[in-house]
């Protein structure tokens, strides 16, 4: 399998597909992580200003890319020789990407370095200002859970050469659906923990923790939503004739599917425990403790408008065309596929959810 933008440097993600942090990085590190958190969330507040879009946003813009730029910097460590590490996947080659246990520090440098790119593209995006929200919200999230509490110790200095900075790829459309890609993966990762913990907390008992944790899962679902959409900011014909053709044959060996990706199965597979080890119905669960209740219908809610967007993007950028890994031409289209797909969901979470979508599969399809 060839990468899809070779130039772009090789990104290593967590064997462990945790990233969350024990350990609290160097003083100057957490510093540069405060103040990144601090600008980062007078954008936020910008782009959810009631009145409109206002001139403030341009330089909360830049002050946030600036920050999460010093950020990223700040947090490099010596790169690890990624030559022998093999992807685990065809899409992890496609996407620049390899998994290695890694220390606090160089999970930091990683998430840092990706989420920096991801910033800096969007500000120049023609993303709609919510999903904007959304994105700079979850990357508060995800920085956050590298800097855990006070009481947490402190990591080893780490190995920084001098002179170290991160790189800067390109803004057109095929490095955008790499390196956004990349962050889309990270926060996958980040959903699928926040649902194990709130799942963990729900059976110990502890539902301020479940509560806590359903929600910051659903944060981070709207963020890689947010950054589907992002990655997907071109035009059909761009997409068709730029992007699409370096993901199947003759390109690569082999035409690339999102399913085996482990970072979207790892949270594919806290949302079926949700509704095999949490299955309580909604009505039922309200009457007992409602703020959990809604807590959860937070998580279930923006996950289906996560499969319902994606069969927007499908619509927008394939139409009608076949899935790239169907070879026959008149097997069922991209955004159809996605279709059942969501409705399949809908089917699993409606009695969990406060709106349940009152769907039923012909024939019980599934």
């Amino acid at each position: 399998m060839a990468p899809g933008r070779p130039e772009i440097p090789i990104v290593v993600f967590p064997a462990n597909n945790v990233v969350r942090c024990t350990t609290r990085p160097s003083a100057a590190v957490e510093g540069a992580m405060k103040a990144t958190i601090d600008a980062l969330t007078r954008l936020h507040t910008e782009l959810m200003r009631p009145e409109g879009a206002g001139d403030g946003i341009t330089a909360a813009f830049d002050a946030a890319v600036e920050q999460a730029d010093q950020l990223a910097t700040e947090a490099m460590v010596a790169p690890m020789d990624t030559a022998a590490l093999k992807p685990i996947v065809p899409n992890h080659d496609y996407f620049g990407i390899r998994t290695a246990p890694l220390d606090d520090a160089y999970l930091v440098s990683e998430i840092t370095t990706i989420a920096a790119r991801a910033l800096a593209d969007l500000q120049h995006s023609r993303v709609a200002l919510p999903d904007q929200a959304a994105a700079v919200l979850a990357t508060i999230h995800l920085f956050r859970g590298l800097n855990p509490p006070d009481a947490a110790p402190a990591a080893e200095p780490a190995d920084r050469p001098a002179g170290l900075v991160p790189y800067k790829p390109g803004s057109d459309e095929l490095t955008r659906w790499i390196t956004i890609h990349q962050y889309h993966f990270i926060l996958d990762l980040a959903a699928a923990g926040a649902v194990t913990r709130a799942l963990d907390a729900v059976r110990d008992g502890d539902r301020v923790t479940a509560c806590d944790a359903f929600r910051e899962a659903a944060v981070f679902v709207l963020g890689f939503t947010a950054a589907m959409m992002h990655s997907g900011d071109m035009s059909a014909p761009c997409y068709g004739g730029t992007v699409r053709p370096t993901m199947q044959p003759p390109a690569v060996p082999a035409a690339l599917t999102g399913r085996t990706l482990p970072e979207h199965k790892a949270h594919r597979k806290a949302m079926r425990r949700v509704v095999r080890e949490f299955p309580t119905p909604f009505t039922e669960l309200a009457e007992t403790d409602a703020e959990l209740a809604l807590a959860r219908d937070l998580l279930l809610e923006a996950d289906l408008i996560d499969i319902e967007r994606h069969v927007i993007v499908a619509a927008n950028l394939v139409g009608q065309d076949h899935s790239i890994i169907r070879v026959d031409p008149g097997a069922e289209s991209a955004t159809a596929v996605l279709r059942m797909m969501r409705h399949t969901r809908a089917v699993d979470y409606r009695p969990l959810m406060r709106y349940g979508d009152p769907i039923a599969l012909v024939g019980g399809q599934r």
